[in-house]
């Protein structure tokens, strides 16, 4: 099994790339050849304080390939939550900073995992978990085959299902975390989405727009450069919320 992979983002509008809460796993575009590849993007909330170091911990371990399911999911909370508190517990911060801290920290988490096929017109299976916004689109052809865990643009809400730091906040994980499976040809596209662009993603295509078709793809240009570009184009026609934006694009080869 054959995947091109494209991992690109950009930070909301006014802020620094450290300031970025979005976390996506690989984090760097590249070519992958063999049996499993598991990928994933998480989105941190603005709210809760280092959002994005949690977002990061769930999507790295989501692509290291310890976390499939939703049972997976609960087992590696505690150990990751663990690691997150380590981490923020060891920065000199000010009272009122430590006070927020103990509101812990909320993000959302959308992982794939595909495994190569053996016979057939498929060459791998795909396996989605979700918790919150995050979505996943298929493209076959010139067609939009699945959508997930969201299916359209009104969906979406203000208040997403979030994974957090704090234990108490987790009771409902288990039962807010969707799946789902599917197959994957040769040409496919697997675009894996954070909630702003998933959402302007939707809503182009209820409009009878082709949205795969204006992400930007590999040119001359660096594609960090030109995604840039085109996010800071949706903003500017005031069609896509000011948050941050990440995009994993899985191409499917033989």
């Amino acid at each position: 099994m054959r995947i091109q992979l494209e991992a690109v983002w950009v930070q909301k509008a006014g802020n620094t790339p450290s300031e970025n809460e979005d976390a996506c796993a690989p984090e760097q575009s590249s070519t992958f050849e063999g049996e499993v590849l598991h990928v994933a993007v998480a989105d941190g909330a603005t709210e809760s304080l280092f959002s994005g170091l949690w977002a990061r911990l769930l999507a790295r371990e989501f692509a290291e390939g310890r976390m499939g399911g939703a049972s997976e999911l609960l087992q590696a909370l505690p150990g990751l939550q663990r690691r997150w508190h380590a981490d923020v517990g060891s920065r000199e911060l000010p009272w009122y900073a430590r006070e927020k801290l103990l509101e812990g920290a909320f993000a959302t988490l959308l992982g794939v995992r595909l495994e190569a096929a053996r016979g057939g017109d498929a060459v791998g299976a795909w396996t989605a978990l979700a918790v919150g916004d995050s979505c996943l689109f298929q493209v076959r052809g010139d067609r939009l085959v699945r959508s997930f865990p969201l299916e359209t643009a009104a969906s979406f809400g203000s208040r997403p299902f979030l994974v957090s730091t704090q234990s108490g906040q987790n009771a409902r994980v288990g039962e807010a975390a969707r799946s789902e499976v599917g197959d994957v040809r040769p040409g496919d596209l697997l675009l894996l989405m954070t909630d702003a662009l998933a959402h302007w993603f939707l809503s182009e295509h209820e409009r009878g727009g082709a949205p795969w078709l204006a992400l930007p793809t590999r040119t001359s240009e660096d594609l960090s450069v030109s995604f840039a570009r085109f996010v800071d184009g949706l903003r500017t026609d005031k069609v896509i919320r000011n948050d941050d934006v990440t995009l994993l694009r899985l191409t499917v080869g033989a």
